[in-house]
């Protein structure tokens, strides 16, 4: 018997993954706090729940698609929570970028009621959300994750099976980290190089045909800042946030990582200065304000 679907929370990526769900005629039901969302769901054919208690009793799979750790903690344990409905054997999908800490108590308390859980977050922006090829990294036990794999399998191209719960999570922070830090050193590598009075485009093509590259350069920089597009997509503050993760995991097992500390600080700073709720690519607007230059091709 197919299991039945669900999505909590339809912003930039749950939004997405709900309306790939649908185009894969899945019929699933849907909820968010915000009744506009709810609603551009349902005019879709997705089945809205004004409750999460009733959305867990009613479904065998869902997913969680939230902002933070503490919104997904209070979804699954609050009161009239997931954890409230959701039955024996049925299983929760965490696909927001979490605290590897959290996920573990979650999957705990849900663990009592014979309730399964992964967590299992995405990359590759909304994009790929909307083609289904997202790539998933998947904590918790294999075997349940071949019980959801088909759910899995159409929005995202590649699954890994990271390791055990909380696996997920902390591989995501870590990539996070990882795209924060080059995204932000090849902006500031760029500003120092036009204001030397080298063109923008120039540079970067010999980044890119050398040891320098990275998705960064590759895909975000022609996109979204040589161009100056920006588009909305995965905002600064998210990305600041996940970098204070990987912090939070690396003070927990006390292992130095000086680098990734300057890096939070910068993307602190753009949160702070008024740039959260951009793109993340705005870190180079960021950049160029402390630089005092445009990162742009000479006219």
């Amino acid at each position: 018997m197919e299991k039945r679907i669900a999505v909590v929370g339809l912003g930039q990526m749950g939004g997405r993954i709900a309306e790939r769900l649908l185009r894969q005629r899945h019929s699933i039901g849907v909820y968010d706090t915000d009744q506009a969302r709810t609603r551009a769901l349902a005019s879709l054919g997705a089945t809205p729940y004004d409750t999460l208690q009733r959305l867990g009793a009613e479904h065998d799979l869902v997913l969680t698609v939230l902002p933070n750790a503490d919104i997904v903690r209070q979804a699954v344990l609050g009161p009239n929570g997931l954890a409230g409905g959701m039955r024996q054997g049925s299983i929760l999908v965490d696909m927001t970028t979490s605290v590897p800490a959290v996920t573990k108590e979650i999957a705990a308390a849900l663990s009592q009621r014979g309730t399964l859980m992964l967590d299992a977050p995405v990359s590759g922006g909304v994009r790929k959300a909307e083609q289904g090829a997202l790539t998933i990294m998947v904590g918790g036990s294999a075997a349940v994750l071949e019980s959801a794999r088909p759910v899995l399998r159409d929005v995202g191209e590649q699954i890994i099976h990271v390791g055990g719960t909380g696996a997920g999570h902390t591989a995501k922070a870590l990539n996070n980290l990882i795209t924060a830090t080059t995204l932000a050193i090849t902006s500031e590598a760029l500003a120092l190089g036009v204001k030397m009075g080298v063109n923008a485009q120039t540079l970067l093509d010999v980044v890119n045909a050398g040891s320098g590259r990275s998705a960064a350069s590759e895909t975000k920089f022609p996109q979204q800042i040589l161009s100056r597009k920006f588009v909305p997509g995965f905002s600064m503050a998210l990305m600041c946030k996940d970098v204070g993760i990987a912090l939070d995991m690396a003070c927990s097992c006390e292992v130095p990582m000086g680098v990734a500390a300057a890096v939070h600080q910068l993307w602190k700073y753009g949160v702070d200065t008024g740039h959260g709720d951009m793109d993340h690519t705005a870190i180079a607007l960021v950049v160029e304000e402390l630089a005092g230059v445009q990162i742009r091709n000479a006219s």
